[in-house]
């Protein structure tokens, strides 16, 4: 708990202030405290748009998920999530915010990086007039996510948030990866 305080209070008032003492063992345990928090948080936040969406009628059409699994082989979707997508998502939305660092724009360049990575997400849905009323709560898990990797990102540098990035997709996909590996129904 201790650990999404810090965030909380990082994300209130961002600084570009480096933990360059710290043990690799021990950022190894920060990553692995906000994978499970995002895990948590992010499941929950789906099961409930899940439920939301049923009660309200809302079709989201299909996720863009579906099609990759229909598309590519396990081994391309495992590279693209867990390997392609963390490094091309870090380095785009999180490496820039080294350019602010010591800018009174540092604040706006964080808050730019975890709006503009939930919003990318948006095209994981099929683009609908409900869609657009609902989207802050289909993209908050990517929300979340973009808290966690930006204070990952300054704290500890951003092959920390790209490695969490990874683990963060690994945990997720995996299942529906097995699933295809083992050609049993989703649904």
């Amino acid at each position: 708990m201790k650990i999404l305080v810090r965030v909380w209070n990082f994300i209130k008032a961002p600084a570009y202030i480096r933990l360059d003492h710290t043990s690799n063992s021990l950022k190894l345990k920060i990553v692995l405290a906000l994978l499970q928090w995002g895990i948590v948080m992010g499941v929950t936040i789906g099961m409930f748009n899940q439920w939301l969406m049923g009660l309200l009628k809302i079709d989201l059409g299909e996720h863009a998920i579906e099609t990759f699994l229909a598309k590519y082989s396990v081994i391309s979707l495992f590279f693209m999530a867990v390997i392609l997508a963390p490094i091309v998502e870090e380095t785009l939305f999180r490496g820039p915010l080294i350019w602010f660092r010591n800018t009174k724009y540092f604040k706006f360049g964080i808050y730019a990086s975890v709006l503009l990575f939930a919003a990318v997400h948006l095209t994981n849905f099929e683009m609908s007039r409900q869609v657009y009323y609902i989207a802050p709560l289909l993209v908050a898990p990517q929300l979340i996510l973009g808290v966690f990797l930006g204070y990952v990102r300054v704290k500890m540098g951003l092959q920390w948030s790209i490695c969490l990035h990874a683990m963060y997709n690994g945990v997720l996909i995996t299942p529906m990866l097995l699933y295809k590996f083992l050609n049993l129904p989703l649904e």
